[in-house]
């Protein structure tokens, strides 16, 4: 990556054609971008068979070793950018460099004969727009949905400051790898965001715009904990992150009940409603279950919840 990320907003309204317009064919808008440059190029290509599934060249000849989240990728047939972290790149790496030659390095590169070469052909993209970002900076710490949450995560990590309450790099390590809706089975299960940091370790996260508990969260956090500890045994510890929305505090209506206090006597003397008293019980009995369910390496379930004021800007986020 040479460059952040920007929109090219001349791929709006019918603005045709696009940087690779026709070969990308069917209309496909690049909306996103970022500019990013050739680092080590190999003469001769790798199949996906040879890279994902062929068992000589997956280490030790060991299933373990298979980049399972690469396979799930491609038998999802969204075929876009996959996010891999450091030990996947080394394994990446080892394979495509085994046996091969890295090309002259150049600004352009062709496919002919089988072979990759370097061209004299120039397809720089030279964008108009690089100065506009895809949301602004005030935007991107609005949180109207689970989305919002997402992408503050994916694009503040390691500048925001509010975000290490969550984060805690002073003991976590500073993030080193983020993937967003990370495929974990046959099922199309998608971890929310999995984060990997400088001390190896694994942060798996759910996000909800909401308070909110039932066997579904509990059942997602433990199946994507069991996956990681079965086919990402580099990391030392697996952390599993719940997010949720600040209840709401004190109801006005007398027959409402999704509150934290039902009225403000109830607030007063700290009598918490049913609803948020059976929350609370869910996620404490799922803290004792998931030490129970005895995953190697997979550590306390961890609960946040976040503030926003009334324009939905986040304020802060708080241990639950």
């Amino acid at each position: 990556a040479v460059g952040g990320v920007f929109y090219d907003h001349e791929t709006y309204d019918d603005h045709y054609p696009q940087y690779l317009d026709q070969e990308l064919g069917e209309k496909k808008t690049l909306t996103y971008r970022m500019l990013i440059k050739g680092g080590d190029v190999y003469k001769n290509y790798l199949s996906e068979w040879d890279m994902l599934e062929n068992p000589k060249n997956i280490l030790k000849e060991n299933i373990v070793n298979l980049q399972w989240s690469w396979i799930f990728k491609k038998l999802n047939a969204k075929r876009g950018c996959l996010a891999i972290d450091n030990h996947e790149y080394e394994l990446f790496k080892e394979n495509l460099s085994k046996n091969n030659t890295k090309a002259k390095e150049a600004s352009n590169y062709d496919f002919k004969d089988n072979v990759i070469k370097t061209s004299t052909l120039n397809n720089i993209y030279e964008p108009k727009c690089t100065t506009e970002l895809p949301v602004s900076e005030e935007d991107l710490f609005k949180i109207s949905h689970e989305s919002d949450l997402k992408r503050l995560f994916t694009s503040k990590t390691g500048i925001a400051d509010v975000l290490d309450t969550v984060l805690n790099k002073m003991e976590n390590g500073e993030v080193n790898f983020i993937s967003n809706e990370t495929l974990c089975s046959f099922s199309e299960r998608r971890i929310d965001l999995l984060f990997g940091t400088t001390e190896d370790k694994c942060m798996i996260i759910e996000l909800k715009n909401d308070f909110i508990w039932d066997n579904n969260i509990y059942n997602q956090l433990m199946v994507y904990g069991r996956r990681i500890s079965a086919y990402k045994r580099h990391y030392k510890e697996i952390i599993p992150i719940l997010i949720l929305k600040k209840a709401r505090e004190i109801s006005t209506a007398w027959n409402a009940k999704y509150y934290k206090y039902l009225s403000i006597e109830n607030q007063k003397h700290n009598e918490t409603s049913e609803w948020y008293n059976g929350i609370v019980e869910g996620i404490n009995q799922a803290k004792r279950d998931l030490k129970d369910e005895n995953i190697p390496k997979l550590q306390e379930l961890q609960v946040y919840v976040f503030t926003t004021d009334i324009d939905n800007k986040l304020i802060r986020f708080n241990s639950f």
